[in-house]
């Protein structure tokens, strides 16, 4: 009996193209040995459609600039019943196929030049949401880290935003969580194919994301979360979004090389200040040095410096961090210093009860006034102020 791989392929002609046709012969480009990204992309542009790219003699080929090694392996691609298979399991998960001409596919990663020809999405978040934030972090983040990015999220919840991060343990997962808490969307976005879920400890986090969200790839079903794809799942995050929020790195942390990604991209880099003896807080302390990111202390100030307005009736952070009076809400840093200045040192426990201020707040305020030399933490996890204030 004649397999699939036996009988000869038959390419339709471009006018009876269909689409399901067209995105199999897309896929098929792309299991080809040699055809990466890059080449893909061009040979569709110069073919006008990739069943086009299979239909052409050497001769063409090799005028549209790919070498004979590459032209041989396209003529001679026996790979059409695997990626029949995998469309076929793709079609039955219900995970869509995106071109990168596609009007589904994310314009902000279409832009740059190194974009994946193919996405496997599943989902309903929309991808070309308005505002879109990446949160990346440690995958063995402090209680400060889960609280500030919980924190940090729960503030954004009427901006409306996109929060997208990459699933994994950690900072990444405090993300996905707090989002989904607060209704906002959520992509995770995977260094693998749908076939697998990593880490697996979040699969039922994935799951409920997929109500409220969605999952997102670049690499083929059965492609296994081996360490060398995440760069590129890296690269996709830092793509996708408008601004990259840093919450908790070492100095030598991978979310620094998504930073640099999205630096590259011209995306806005916020970080959350650390203490200068912590660790897990060295890199975002260094990319506010060399002033790669803007230091975060309230999701009103990402709002803010995005040049995103809030919806009508919409509540900012001035609502989450209450002092006793209106001027004091408008620089709830302001009111720490006040209170330190009245006495020669506090606990974290007294200002939190003077201020009124979520112990979550104060935290991120207090870190933030040391590294700006304002303020000295004494044993016990008492603070002094530096020196007399003439005025707060």
């Amino acid at each position: 009996m004649e397999t699939l791989l036996e009988k000869e392929i038959v390419f339709p002609e471009a006018e009876t193209l269909s689409s399901a046709e067209e995105t199999f012969h897309r896929v098929a480009l792309t299991r080809v040995d040699g055809i990466g990204d890059a080449y893909t992309k061009k040979l569709i542009a110069r073919f006008g459609d990739a069943a086009a790219v299979f239909r052409a003699k050497q001769k063409d080929l090799l005028s549209s600039g790919v070498d004979e090694e590459k032209a041989s392996a396209i003529l001679g691609f026996r790979g059409f019943a695997a990626v029949e298979a995998e469309l076929l399991q793709l079609e039955k998960e219900g995970v869509r196929v995106l071109y990168h001409t596609d009007q589904d596919y994310p314009h902000r990663l279409r832009d740059i030049p190194d974009s994946p020809p193919l996405l496997f999405y599943k989902g309903n978040a929309d991808l070309n949401a308005k505002k879109i934030v990446a949160v990346i972090g440690t995958r063995s983040p402090s209680d400060y880290g889960r609280q500030v990015t919980a924190q940090l999220i729960r503030q954004l919840e009427q901006s409306g935003i996109l929060v997208v991060s990459g699933l994994a343990l950690g900072i990444d997962t405090a993300a996905h969580k707090a989002a989904l808490n607060h209704h906002l969307p959520t992509i995770g976005v995977l260094g693998h194919g749908f076939r697998h879920l990593y880490p697996p400890e979040n699969k039922t986090l994935a799951k409920a994301m997929l109500r409220e969200g969605g999952l997102l790839t670049s690499f083929a079903y059965s492609d296994k979360p081996d360490g060398f794809r995440f760069p590129d799942r890296n690269r996709i995050v830092a793509a996708l979004c408008d601004a990259v929020l840093v919450v908790e790195t070492a100095r030598q942390g991978g979310s620094l090389l998504t930073v640099g990604e999205a630096l590259k991209y011209g995306r806005k880099v916020f970080t959350v200040p650390g203490r200068l003896t912590d660790p897990r807080s060295a890199g975002c302390n260094w990319l506010l040095q060399q002033r790669l990111a803007d230091a975060l202390i309230s999701g009103e100030q990402l709002v803010s410096t995005m040049g995103w307005d809030w919806p009508a009736n919409g509540v900012g952070i001035q609502a989450s961090l209450p002092f006793s009076s209106p001027d004091d809400r408008k620089k709830p840093e302001d009111g720490l210093l006040a209170l330190l200045q009245e006495k020669d040192s506090l606990s974290i426990d007294e200002l939190t009860m003077q201020s009124q201020l979520p112990p979550s707040s104060i935290a991120l305020l207090l870190v933030n006034l040391e590294l700006r030399g304002l303020i000295s933490v004494l044993p016990g996890k008492r603070y002094r102020l530096n020196q007399p204030l003439m005025h707060v």
